[in-house]
């Protein structure tokens, strides 16, 4: 006798999942720190040029207040996407560059840079 099987899908995990498809909340998770101003621009800045200084990133973020700057980098240090290398030194000296996972989330905005960039010419 054949018995109808039946897939379960864990609600408790994801109601939105489907048997082939994504639970969308991973990325409603990264999208609160990646969605705040001037986030994405650092990380991206940061992956650009491998190790900044405050004034080099302020710098290169030219509409960026040191308020906010200070801000997203604490942010982005607590979710381990940046790190931040101070020395002991006159005049004090902090460094920043991305972590193993900063460099991980590099490579995936990438597809997205591009995709950003390729909708742009096509308004055109």
């Amino acid at each position: 006798m054949e018995t109808n099987k039946t897939i379960q899908i864990d609600t408790k995990c994801c109601k939105m999942k489907s048997l082939k498809g994504y639970c969308p909340r991973p990325l409603e998770e990264a999208s609160d720190f990646l969605s705040k101003k001037w986030s994405i621009s650092i990380i991206i800045t940061i992956g650009n040029f491998g190790i900044l200084r405050f004034n080099e990133l302020k710098d290169r973020l030219e509409k960026a207040t040191a308020k906010i700057l200070t801000e997203r980098l604490r942010e982005l240090e607590a979710e381990r996407i940046v790190q931040r290398h101070s020395f002991n030194e006159m005049p004090p000296r902090v460094e920043y560059s991305l972590t193993k996972n900063g460099k991980k989330l590099m490579r995936a905005l990438h597809p997205m840079i591009h995709w950003a960039e390729d909708g742009k010419k096509s308004k055109k």
